[in-house]
């Protein structure tokens, strides 16, 4: 895929999108190859959990077609990765590192815009995690949800990308996903 994941879900000129109704499935095997599922008509990857016992991976994900959005809930026994940044196996693990690579010139956060002064203040301050930074400055808050500001945050706090401290803790969604597709989810009204 050439665009960036957190591009994925958008649709052309952001017009509005016709969400279709929730496919589910349950398989055996899902293959999740950077963000995509290829069995599924290459739907994007935002949420995952393990079922309550722990037998089974609930994924969501959605598919977008010019502005037609079909939303995916799949449940498997084993879920095979491929090609990950490491976001869908922290989010299922709870914690842990995320990899990611690449260095920033004059922004901090080139989604939200945020100099690298701002964060340099920061850690100035007395701010010695990238959580606290985050926090302090917004940086990791865009669309690209810190896949290319932490690391380069983590290397200005010299920390080394698998320290905890160098990490932001991963919440669902793993992409930014519009609110459209997320209320596809909801249970029915009685």
């Amino acid at each position: 895929m050439s665009e960036p994941v957190w591009e994925r879900l958008r649709a052309p000129d952001h017009r509005p999108l016709r969400v279709g109704p929730v496919r589910e499935a349950t398989v055996r095997e899902l293959r999740v190859v950077d963000g995509e599922l290829p069995d599924h008509d290459g739907a994007v990857v935002f949420d995952a959990w393990f079922t309550h016992d722990g037998a089974l991976t609930v994924v969501r994900a959605a598919v977008l077609r010019d502005v037609d959005v079909t939303p995916w809930e799949i449940r498997a026994s084993q879920l095979i990765v491929e090609a990950s940044d490491g976001r869908l196996e922290a989010l299922l693990a709870g914690s842990g590192p995320v990899a990611a690579a690449g260095e920033l010139e004059r922004q901090a956060c080139a989604c939200r815009g945020i100099s690298v002064d701002a964060a340099y203040r920061a850690i100035a301050s007395g701010w010695e995690t990238v959580d606290a930074v985050k926090r302090a400055t917004r940086i990791g808050f865009g669309p690209c949800q810190g896949r290319r500001c932490v690391p380069w945050l983590a290397a200005r706090l010299e920390l080394s990308q698998d320290d905890p401290l160098a990490q932001i803790t991963p919440r669902p969604p793993l992409v930014p996903v519009p609110i459209s597709v997320l209320a596809a989810f909801a249970p029915p009204e009685r």
